[in-house]
C-alpha cells in the first residue's frame, strides 16, 4: 500500500497551503528586486562612463539581462548581469544576484583574455586593499553560495595562496555580500559595492 506519510501535510505546511498572502508577498518581492535591478542598469553605466579608458570597449555596448528562477538550492532567485561579455572562453561579467533569505552580492568574474589582462591589476589591488572581499575557491564558476567551499575572505588568504588561485584556476571570481537585514539603505549600498567593485580594475 502507498506510504499515506508521504503526502500529509503537517500543521505548519497545513497553514501555508491555505494561506494566499505569503504567495502574493512574494511576488510583490520579486518585483520589487526587478525594478530595484533596472534601476542599477543606469548606476552601473554612469560608472563605466565616467572610467570607461580602464574598460574593454564592447563592455559599455553591452545590454543588460535579468532573469530568475525558483530553484538555487531550493530558494528564489534573481540575477541582472550587466556589463556582461559572455564567449565560450573569454568572459567578463559584473553580476549582481538577490537570493531569498540569504543576501544581495555583486560578483566580478573574468576568464580567458581578460583574466590575462586584468588578473596582475586584481591581484596587486586585492593585496592592498582586501577588506569585505571575497574570491571564489571553487573549480565550478557558476556556484554562488558563501560557504568555505565556494568563497573565501581574501584578507583571511596569505599573498602565496592568493597568487596561487589566480594563476592556477582558469577564471576568477571576485565578490561583495550585502545582508538582506540592509535592503531599505540597498540602493546605497549597491551603488558603493559597483564603485568598489570596478575600482579592482583601475591600473
Amino acid at each position: 500500500m502507498p506510504d499515506k506519510t508521504k503526502i500529509m501535510l503537517s500543521e505548519q505546511e497545513l497553514k501555508i497551503v491555505t494561506d494566499t498572502n505569503w504567495v502574493l508577498t512574494k511576488q510583490e518581492i520579486i518585483k520589487k528586486v526587478y525594478a530595484l535591478f533596472n534601476e542599477q542598469v543606469a548606476v552601473i553605466g554612469k560608472i563605466l562612463t565616467e572610467k570607461k579608458s580602464g574598460y574593454p570597449v564592447k563592455l559599455t555596448t553591452t545590454l543588460p539581462k535579468i532573469s530568475k528562477g525558483e530553484n538555487y538550492r531550493s530558494l528564489p532567485y534573481v540575477i541582472l548581469d550587466y556589463p556582461g561579455i559572455f564567449g565560450r572562453e573569454n568572459i567578463f561579467a559584473l553580476r549582481t544576484m538577490f537570493w531569498w533569505g540569504n543576501f544581495f552580492s555583486i560578483t566580478l568574474h573574468l576568464s580567458g583574455d581578460y583574466k590575462d589582462q586584468y588578473g596582475p591589476i586584481f591581484y596587486d589591488v586585492l593585496v592592498s586593499s582586501a577588506k569585505d572581499f571575497y574570491i571564489c575557491v571553487n573549480d565550478k564558476a557558476w556556484e554562488h553560495h558563501f560557504e568555505p567551499s565556494n568563497y573565501m575572505e581574501v584578507s583571511k588568504i596569505n599573498k602565496e595562496e592568493l597568487r596561487a588561485l589566480f594563476s592556477q584556476k582558469d577564471f576568477i571570481k571576485i565578490a561583495l555580500k550585502i545582508n538582506l537585514t540592509h535592503w531599505n539603505n540597498i540602493e546605497n549600498l549597491l551603488q558603493a559595492d559597483y564603485i568598489k567593485m570596478l575600482h579592482l580594475l583601475d591600473a
